[in-house]
């Protein structure tokens, strides 16, 4: 009688984006890896993500485009002014919605210099 090995089980999707982003970052990084013993470029990494993601943004309805780009502009908003409370790493912090201009327009960070 021949034994067969299993068959790997079949990998499913992650259920949200916040299961599936450490195995996106874990993809970069072997993908980005050049195995010399210095690590990744994790800027190269950031800027690819950010491309593929305005890529795929764009491919969705308006209506849900929208609302990803509000989410995404505010955890980078709050990044570049410095709130991070409440973050709990990996990126999973809270999504807030970006602060709204009242009569005049509202002030907006600039990077550190």
């Amino acid at each position: 009688m021949v034994r067969y090995a299993k068959a790997p089980p079949v990998p499913r999707s992650p259920a949200d984006a916040a299961a599936g982003a450490p195995l996106v970052v874990q993809f970069v990084v072997k993908l980005f890896d050049r195995h010399d013993g210095e690590g990744v470029n994790w800027r190269v990494i950031a800027e690819t993500l950010f491309k593929a993601a305005f890529n795929v943004l764009d491919r969705l309805p308006d209506d849900q485009r929208h609302a990803v780009a509000r989410r995404v502009h505010a955890g980078a908003y709050d990044r570049v002014a410095g709130n991070r409370e409440g973050e709990t790493g990996e990126g999973k912090g809270p999504a807030a919605e970006p602060p709204t201009a009242t009569a005049e327009k509202a002030p907006r960070p600039h990077p550190p210099r």
